[in-house]
């Protein structure tokens, strides 16, 4: 049985989508180092902001989405699932060797931070060269 991906993903316009909220993340990071507004609200609202726009970007169609694109997501996703895991896994190893009060852990937000820019940074560098040798093939 083939897995039809297309099904499952978000529509392309959900890219510009995620623009949007990747600006209001920024804007709010920046407001929040106003003196007299409290960081503690604004600044976690807009990392996970960007976080919801990086799953937004990372999740949405491509505007000329093609059957082997579906492959492509495949063969990027499961390296990226292990390299976040093994990153995430090597910084809790380190922090051990720290005292127990200067520990820190990761959050999930930084593992799922570094699982996104993975599979993005992959998925663009093989869409990128898939597209180069189809070139390279009709000339």
């Amino acid at each position: 049985m083939e897995f039809e991906t297309n099904k499952h993903l978000l529509p392309s316009y959900f890219k510009i989508i995620s623009f949007v909220i990747a600006g209001l993340a920024l804007i709010s990071a920046i407001i929040s180092f106003n003196e007299n507004l409290d960081p503690n609200i604004l600044l976690p609202l807009g990392k996970y902001l960007f976080l919801l726009a990086l799953a937004f970007f990372s999740f949405s169609k491509e505007k000329n989405e093609k059957k082997s694109f579906n492959q492509l997501r495949l063969k990027c996703l499961i390296p990226a699932i292990i390299f976040a895991n093994i990153f995430f896994l090597f910084e809790t190893f380190m922090e051990l060797f720290k005292s127990v009060e200067h520990r820190e852990f990761m959050s999930a937000f930084e593992v799922l931070l570094i699982f996104h820019v993975y599979y993005l940074v992959s998925f663009y560098y093989y869409k990128n060269k898939q597209k180069k040798a189809q070139k390279t093939v009709q000339v």
